[in-house]
């Protein structure tokens, strides 16, 4: 029995009519390729079928037995939006404006030639690893575009830009990843951009701020300018005089000063005695302090040579030391240094039964004259 309805019936013919239209269609596409095979000279039409189309069957491009109108650029069969059933760009294909033989040949998609000129999207779109080769591991962390430091025609050599590094320098400059510190660096907590520049290692600019070590581990005239041959003896270190702007001027510190005045203080290092200063073997200080030369110290003379009773006379310095000069000319050289190396003929005859010259020569001996403590050149009166 049938028990198909009438619009069921209908339909298994139109599906039978189709099928059978569909067999006779492609009997006669297949007649017509053995035919074009043998006989049509594909190049007529501009289209040259090289590489992979010279083995493709017609219909792969003559759909629905088309054979007018078809495309002859590589994008009208290989875009999303063609009508032609052959490999389509897929949509993570590299972005670019490039056409499709700018990289591939009709021989093999895989066979690519990179043109980067083209390109539309980022680097990284394709540099990330996955698609392309990206940052390995160990790159340097910066925020910079791949083309802002390598060429599209290979990694390296690199131009870099440290503009847009987000890390410190010492993350690369460790000796490993790029030059670091050498062994005979300056022993120091900066970071490398305190003193360097991102052009060159020299010139750089100095800063003293972080340095963790002494000057003169630096300053020793080696590593860098250390004291000269005719620097004045001193154990000090550097910055108890000079800063670390400039060598001078400095602020002198005397304290540590291991040779005597006249080292320095001679005319030539430093200010030395004048043309008409005291002729005299004593060193600067007895007389002048290590702040200033005037006012010159009080004088006290403690030599056990000193005259002794002076109070009546009340002198002055030039009284004995007639010639500028530590160095008395006694009037009677016989008798230095007792009083009568002055006093030898000056006396009141009449009270001196017994005269200096002729008995007692040291008048601060005798029961007249008191021996009294000595005189301070710089006071006006006797002590």
């Amino acid at each position: 029995m049938n028990h198909l309805t009438g619009n069921q019936r209908t339909v298994k013919r139109l599906m039978f009519l189709t099928l059978f239209m569909s067999l006779i269609w492609m009997t006669l596409a297949q007649a017509a390729n053995n035919d074009e095979d043998d006989e049509f000279d594909h190049s007529l039409t501009g289209f040259m079928l090289t590489g992979q189309h010279s083995v493709l069957s017609c219909d792969s491009c003559h759909i629905r037995g088309i054979f007018r109108g078809i495309p002859k650029t590589c994008e009208g069969c290989h875009e999303q939006v063609s009508q032609i059933a052959a490999s389509i760009k897929p949509i993570t294909h590299v972005q670019t404006s490039a056409s499709c033989d700018d990289c591939h040949t009709d021989s093999s998609w895989t066979l690519v030639r990179m043109d980067h000129s083209e390109l539309t999207g980022s680097c990284y779109s394709c540099h990330n690893g996955v698609r392309a080769t990206g940052k390995p591991l160990n790159h340097i962390q910066s925020s910079n575009e791949c083309d802002d430091c390598h060429l599209s025609i290979a990694w390296v050599p690199a131009r870099f830009d440290h503009s847009d590094i987000t890390l410190s320098c010492i993350t690369c400059h460790n000796g490993t990843t790029a030059t670091g510190k050498n062994p005979a660096h300056i022993l120091s907590g900066n970071a490398c951009d305190d003193c360097h520049s991102t052009n060159a290692w020299t010139p750089a600019r100095f800063d003293h701020s972080n340095i963790t070590v002494s000057c003169i581990t630096c300053h020793n005239g080696t590593t860098a300018t250390g004291k000269t041959p005719s620097h004045i003896p001193s154990g000090e270190a550097c910055d108890d005089c000079h800063s670390t702007s400039a060598w001078s001027p400095a602020n002198f510190d005397h304290d540590n000063i291991t040779s005597g005045c006249n080292t320095c203080h001679n005319g030539v290092i430093a200010t030395g005695k004048g043309q008409g200063h005291f002729v005299t073997s004593l060193q600067c200080d007895t007389c002048h302090s290590t702040n200033f030369w005037e006012p010159a110290l009080e004088f006290d003379h403690q030599s056990a040579n000193y005259p002794g009773d002076h109070t009546g006379s009340n002198p002055d310095c030039n009284d004995c030391h007639t010639s500028n000069s530590q160095t008395i000319s006694w009037r009677f050289a016989t008798y230095a240094p007792e009083c009568a190396a002055c006093h030898a003929d000056d006396y009141d005859q009449g009270e001196h039964d017994n005269a200096p010259i002729s008995g007692l020569i040291d008048c601060a001996s005798s029961s007249c004259h008191e021996d009294i403590p000595r005189h301070n050149v710089n006071q006006s009166t006797w002590d």
